[in-house]
């Protein structure tokens, strides 16, 4: 009697753990089922006993459980596994329960020296970590995002030019760089102060993104300047798309609660070449293009040429400013 009433704390106990506790067979079979008062998963996963993992979950979802099983029993390695439950890849449910809309878990399986019914076992924590899961989404997020636009950082986007470079160089696929800036930015600032400025350039930022297509991106270099990466398209194409949105800023001012300002920007077009190994020569070209709209009166597009230096070389040469290597 004295070891029933040991043995009955001792799952008690296992019952009342935070975490989802199961005990697999090498097969995939539930063979116990503990815990989980804080698994927010709303049902007793005990009624899984005696079944397996592809009676309770599609096929590609359960094909992955088992082979962490496996891995845990064949290496003796603790395996670590993030997973989730959703309306498309959920376990088969009790009657009348509601299928989560997303719950993250962590699973942390360890092989067991011990056998049922002539098979290995292991060990399964599931461990909720839905909240985590979203507040790491949301701090990688605001590391990835300019706060005032909601557009990618310059780090974030630079990360990803360089990825279309090294794409590039595998599998040559074209694409081309937009650098624009926003004209007589400065004057807005000094005249109506940073609050409108910073009106101006979400403005801005609005009315270019919503002109993109599947697959572009736009990030925030710094200031009121900006890049734009063009899949798949060369210089001319990009050139197109460049005057399209140059000329919707044009036709649209920005309204605030005082102000109407009309708004337009200087662009600089180029595309990808052999010689781009990482993204300075590629962002050096796209900006001189994009200086050389504004020399010549902003509010226009300009595709890069290799003598943009040279001219300017000669509007410089008794200024302040040397260009170097010429």
């Amino acid at each position: 009697m004295k070891h029933e009433n040991v043995l009955a704390r001792y799952y008690a106990v296992l019952d009342t753990l935070p975490d989802h506790i199961f005990v697999f067979s090498e097969t995939g079979e539930y063979l116990d089922v503990y815990g989980g008062e804080e698994n927010a998963t709303g049902f007793d996963c005990k009624p899984f006993i005696g079944k397996r993992l592809h009676d309770v979950m599609p096929e590609e979802l359960a094909d992955g459980f088992l082979t962490h099983i496996l891995n845990a029993i064949n290496t003796g390695e603790t395996q670590y596994v993030k997973y989730k439950f959703d309306e498309g890849s959920t376990i088969e449910l009790p009657h009348g329960l509601t299928v989560p809309k997303e719950l993250w878990f962590e699973g942390v399986i360890k092989s067991l020296p011990t056998y049922e019914k002539g098979l290995r076992t292991v060990v399964w924590n599931a461990k909720n970590i839905t909240k985590q899961h979203y507040l790491e989404m949301e701090l990688k997020h605001l590391s990835e995002v300019d706060e005032l636009t909601g557009v990618y950082n310059r780090r974030s986007f630079t990360k990803l030019l360089q990825a279309a470079i090294d794409t590039y160089h595998e599998q040559h696929a074209m694409f081309a760089l937009i650098m624009f800036d926003i004209d007589y930015f400065k004057r807005v600032n000094d005249t109506l102060g940073h609050s409108v400025g910073d009106e101006v350039i979400r403005h801005v930022v609005d009315i270019f993104r919503a002109g993109l297509h599947k697959g572009m991106a736009i990030g925030r270099i710094g200031g009121e300047e900006f890049a734009i990466l063009v899949p798949d398209r060369g210089e001319k194409e990009a050139f197109e798309l460049s005057e399209t949105l140059r000329n919707s800023l044009c036709n649209t001012p920005c309204e605030t609660d005082l102000y109407e300002i009309v708004v337009t920007a200087s662009l600089g077009i180029t595309e990808v070449c052999q010689e781009d190994s990482n993204t300075l020569g590629l962002i050096s070209r796209a900006d001189e293009a994009m200086y050389e709209s504004k020399k010549n009166g902003r509010n226009q597009s300009s595709i890069f040429r290799p003598t943009i230096k040279e001219e300017w070389a000669e509007v410089v040469e008794t200024s302040w400013i040397k260009v170097k290597g010429l």
